[in-house]
């Protein structure tokens, strides 16, 4: 799990298993442990986590990677182990919301992409500057991936699920972010994340079945996210200008691609005319705020 440089409060916030709760081994990665520090309650066996309503402040003095292991019975189930992160410290404190769920819309045929469409962005590419933005995923079988400016993650003509990604951004400006989430099949709408944040899931079979982008800060007028999605059933969308809110025919449609391009530009471009199935967000500060994230704590390689 990777957290940034900031501090932490990493809560256990319910279980799925009756009976004896599973436990949550929570440690730092070995190559960034000397930058981290965990503190548990008192009395609590250093490093673990036993039951519902156990938390960990985490003090993290650059960005770093957490590991977390399930360990007992019933902990190898996808949904054993429900944690929440939330930030303590400075404008990144914020109360936990959940997210509402992204709802499946009615079966239509999937929009085509007119030249009309096309023309604003290819003005706001003509007139800008591209920015070297690049996706780390995890994809089905192929394990953890990475696409640069204008490359594919995942294959557009294949049939492997991405499971979750990261967007990075290096020497990104501070008045600027990405807000990116994805809604998983059968669990609906996730927290949303911001540059450097992971969204989705690794090695639990999950299937993400919308994605949603955005530019936030002072200056996002400044800048243009071009999208383009792939989803199961062939269904595709973009290029397309962020605010986009992606999803397939039905809303059971998993995704098989994902391309991000980022420029720079001199004006804020105009966006292509809306289709059914991309929708602009709704307005929402943007305060550089980071909402508190709740995931799906990884399987246990190992039982008690």
């Amino acid at each position: 799990m990777p957290v940034a440089r900031g501090l932490f409060a990493l809560r256990y916030v319910a279980t799925s298993v009756t009976g004896e709760s599973p436990r949550v081994v929570v440690s730092a990665d070995p190559d960034c442990a000397a930058h981290v520090r965990l503190v548990f309650g008192p009395g609590a066996t250093e490093g673990l986590l036993r039951r519902p309503g156990d938390l960990c402040v985490i003090s993290a003095e650059r960005d770093a990677t957490l590991l977390l292991t399930t360990l007992g019975e019933g902990a190898d189930r996808p949904e054993a182990v429900t944690l929440q992160i939330d930030r303590l410290d400075g404008e990144g404190a914020a109360p936990t919301k959940s997210a509402p769920a992204l709802a499946a819309p009615q079966p239509i045929s999937p929009p085509s992409i007119s030249a009309a469409s096309i023309a604003p962005i290819a003005r706001a590419e003509a007139d800008s500057r591209l920015i070297p933005l690049r996706i780390a995923g995890h994809v089905e079988r192929r394990g953890d991936l990475f696409a640069g400016p204008g490359e594919w993650l995942g294959d557009p003509n294949g049939s492997f699920r991405i499971e979750g990604f990261s967007v990075q951004w290096p020497r990104r400006p501070a008045e600027v972010d990405i807000s990116y989430g994805c809604a998983l099949l059968g669990l609906g709408r996730m927290p949303d994340g911001v540059v450097g944040e992971f969204v989705g899931t690794r090695m639990q079979a999950r299937a993400i079945n919308g994605v949603a982008f955005r530019l936030i800060g002072e200056q996002a007028d400044g800048f243009a996210l071009i999208v383009e999605a792939v989803f199961s059933d062939g269904t595709r969308f973009g290029p397309a200008l962020a605010p986009v809110d992606l999803r397939g025919p039905t809303g059971r449609e998993f995704l098989v691609a994902l391309r991000l391009q980022l420029s720079e530009v001199g004006a804020k471009p105009q966006r292509p005319p809306a289709s059914p199935h991309i929708a602009a967000a709704p307005p929402q500060e943007t305060a550089r705020r980071k909402p508190a994230r709740i995931f799906r704590a990884p399987r246990s390689v190992a039982s008690a």
